[in-house]
């Protein structure tokens, strides 16, 4: 019997992103506490991208198809799930639901961490879930969206519910995600009794992003993109936006650096926007890469998302001194719109004119842009590996 079983949906050790970064340092700080891993997945094929540490004792697969679309019963395969003393989900979504029901069979304790919301990303129109399952495989079941959104919608919203009920000890990134899982639940319910078992523990920034950025002097801009290339990321916009930042600033290069093969169609979707808009040789996709190396070259970085927990990236921007141009969604404000402590320029999802807008006032402000980046320095000093890793070791140490 392991001490913990991480529970999750097509993220570590295979796809390199922000859930695998929390997992990773998780499982390698808290090296004297045993896991191992049940990784649900749509019938994908990947190679493992991390090194995985001596302490995960087994990695399990889980498919979550049955032949006819989703699985939401798994309690035939409960006992392929490995033995532990608190088993824990990194989401309310497939994973939420695995929780729920080994915890009812195994009479175990069930501690849930929550990043991005699962039932939230429907609702704003992600076409596909979290472990990277399609709910819209073609255009022509795109077309029935509204019907069949609201379905998978009610029903997320409902394991969701459940999740937060029944879970042990919940946990998330932000403060505006613990303020929507309370909101979804807590109507006739007391808050003071809710509000013990959800807590906040932030991300983490890494130390290898401090001090490393020396820019020197240069005509030239870059403006980086860093994360997925995929539907949520919504780099389009980003694209849509670069005819107007080269009409400000004429010497200018962007960067969209990332993983290419999460979803190709999207990818080729990016390449056939950029030929539109007459931008290639302006543009350069990168593929997956190391960020600290594309931070130290950029003079803003830009995240266009339709949805964030509390992105890694921008917490490695504001390290790094590069000032952000981010949607205002999720816990993002929080992050670089604290008063006295901003560091970055918000725009509403899709408005690629305000994020052109925002990337030339700062580009144009060298004094803005010297306090955006002196305040991430100082802001990001909070997030530290030691005061995330305090905080699950504390809530493990109640059940082990």
């Amino acid at each position: 019997m392991v001490d913990v079983c991480l529970i999750l949906e097509g993220t570590y050790p295979y796809v390199v992103g922000g859930v695998s970064k929390w997992t990773h340092a998780l499982v390698k700080n808290l090296s004297e506490i045993e896991f191992s891993i049940v990784h649900l997945h749509s019938g994908e094929e990947r190679k493992i991208k991390f090194e995985v540490p001596e302490n995960v004792k087994s990695i399990v697969e889980i498919d979550v198809r049955n032949g006819f679309g989703f699985r939401f019963d798994f309690r035939d395969l409960i006992d392929v799930v490995p033995e532990a003393k608190v088993y824990h989900s990194l989401s309310t979504g497939f994973a939420g639901l695995l929780g729920l029901q080994v915890k009812s069979v195994k009479n175990k304790p069930l501690v849930l961490t929550e990043h991005g919301l699962y039932w939230k990303e429907i609702e704003f129109g992600v076409d596909e879930v979290e472990c990277g399952f399609k709910i819209f495989k073609n255009l022509r079941e795109k077309e029935k969206v509204c019907v069949e959104r609201r379905r998978y919608l009610e029903i997320f919203k409902e394991i969701a519910k459940k999740c937060y009920l029944g879970a042990d000890v919940v946990t998330t990134v932000c403060r505006y995600n613990l303020e929507q899982q309370l909101s979804l639940i807590s109507n006739g319910k007391n808050s003071t009794d809710l509000n013990l078992k959800f807590r906040v523990i932030e991300n983490f920034v890494e130390p290898e992003f401090f001090g490393t950025v020396v820019r020197k002097v240069r005509s030239e801009k870059v403006i980086s993109f860093i994360g997925r290339v995929v539907p949520i990321k919504d780099v389009k916009t980003f694209i849509r936006a670069m005819p107007l930042i080269l009409d400000g600033i004429g010497d200018v290069k962007f960067l969209i650096v990332g993983d290419l093969m999460q979803d190709p169609e999207y990818v080729d979707e990016c390449f056939e926007l950029v030929r539109e808009l007459g931008l290639v040789g302006k543009v350069k996709f990168t593929g997956e890469a190391n960020a600290v190396d594309y931070l130290k070259i950029s003079d803003v970085l830009v995240l266009p998302s339709v949805s964030e927990g509390q992105p890694f990236v921008v917490l490695e921007a504001m390290a790094s001194g590069v000032p952000v141009v981010a949607t205002c969604v999720g816990g993002v404000p929080e992050l670089i719109d604290e008063s006295g402590f901003e560091c970055g320029l918000l725009f509403d999802v899709g408005d690629y004119v305000k994020l052109a807008e925002n990337v030339l006032k700062i580009l144009s402000d060298e004094s803005l842009s010297e306090r955006l980046a002196e305040n991430g320095i100082k802001k990001a000093r909070r997030f530290t590996v030691e005061r995330f890793i305090n905080g699950y070791a504390e809530i493990y140490r109640r059940f082990i």
